[in-house]
This record gives structure tokens, C-alpha cells and sequence, in this order.
């Protein structure tokens, strides 16, 4: 009887192992298609081609943090849970506690995921039917970051605007005529005045 019971402990915990090196690993993958997709938006030159490679590449490390979450709240359950008798109390009510913050994060990541996925669609939907918006504004500040990237962040009277390539120089103080979409206020065209 002794013998049987082991036994089957000890496929329980080989089921849990697999299932905790199927998160790893699973993470791993999005993550690296994500940050690949990413990387490989800069050679694209069509910008909604871009868009949908930015989109897709993103979506992919939101579903990797994601998936990380749930390697982290399947161990604590495993702990806490299904297994409480193999440690001390209190170290049950401290994965406990690391539980609830981690379920607190996942939430935090799921909706701010799915808010900028969100903006993401329709932002790509706005391209495509060609509903922009074109404004005439003054350039408050510019910061172009380290040089192997391309993006330009820009604050106009308008708000915090991003430019993906900067093919004009655009400094601060001077007026601009932007065409960009509303929703992430991405620049498709920028225009000296």
C-alpha cells in the first residue's frame, strides 16, 4: 500500500514539473518571436506593415509576462494549496501572500495588455481607412533616444506624439503640419510650415 501510494505522489509531482517547464518554455518562445518581430519592424518600409509587425510583436511579450504570471501563481498554488503539509506554516502564509500580489499584477498586465492592444486595432483600422488627423502644431520638446532606434518622441501643444522614422530633422519651437492618428497618437507625416 505504501509502495502504490509513492508511486502515485510521485506522478503527481512529474505532471507538475512538466506542466512548470511548459510555462518556461512557452514564455521563452513568445518572448523571443515577440522581441524578434519587434526588432525586425525597422527594416519594413511600409509603415502599416509595421503597425501589424509592432502589434503582433507586443501582443506576443504581453502574452509572455502573462505566461510567467501563470508560472508563478501555479507554483504558489501548488504550495499553498496542494501541498501545504510539506513546509511550515508561515511559509505557507508568505506564498499566500506572494499569490495574491502576483494575481494583483496579472490583472494589472491583462488590462493594460488588452487597452493597448485595443488601441493598437484601432489604430491600424484608422490607417487603412485613411481617418487622420492633420494639425498644424508647435514642437515643445523632442527626444530621439539612443541612436539604433528610429523612434522619436515628441511633445506638441497637443500631447506626447511618437514618430517611427524621422525623415524630416524636427526641432523644438518650430510649428509642423502632423498627420497622425488619434487613438496612440502615432505620426504617419510631418510637413515644415
Amino acid at each position: 500500500m505504501g509502495r502504490k501510494s509513492l508511486q502515485i505522489n510521485n506522478d503527481k509531482k512529474e505532471k507538475r514539473l512538466k506542466l512548470i517547464y511548459f510555462f518556461v518554455i512557452v514564455g521563452a518562445i513568445m518572448a523571443l518571436l515577440g522581441s524578434t518581430l519587434i526588432i525586425s519592424k525597422r527594416s519594413v518600409s511600409d509603415l502599416y506593415k509595421s503597425f501589424v509587425l509592432d502589434f503582433i510583436g507586443t501582443t506576443l511579450l504581453y502574452a509572455a509576462a502573462l505566461t510567467l504570471c501563470s508560472f508563478f501563481l501555479y507554483a504558489i498554488f501548488v504550495v499553498v494549496v496542494l501541498n501545504p503539509m510539506d513546509i511550515k506554516r508561515s511559509s505557507v502564509i508568505k506564498f499566500a501572500f506572494g499569490g495574491i500580489f502576483t494575481l494583483i499584477i496579472t490583472v494589472l498586465i491583462l488590462s493594460f495588455s488588452v487597452n493597448e492592444a485595443n488601441k493598437s486595432i484601432d489604430d491600424m483600422k484608422s490607417y487603412s481607412n485613411q481617418e487622420w488627423q492633420v494639425k498644424d502644431l508647435l514642437v515643445t520638446d523632442v527626444y530621439r533616444g539612443r541612436r539604433p532606434s528610429r523612434l522619436v518622441l515628441i511633445d506638441t501643444t497637443e500631447g506626447e506624439m511618437i514618430l517611427h522614422r524621422e525623415k524630416l530633422k524636427i526641432y523644438r519651437g518650430q510649428h509642423y503640419r502632423f498627420t497622425y492618428l488619434d487613438k496612440t497618437k502615432t505620426i504617419i507625416k510631418v510637413e515644415e510650415l
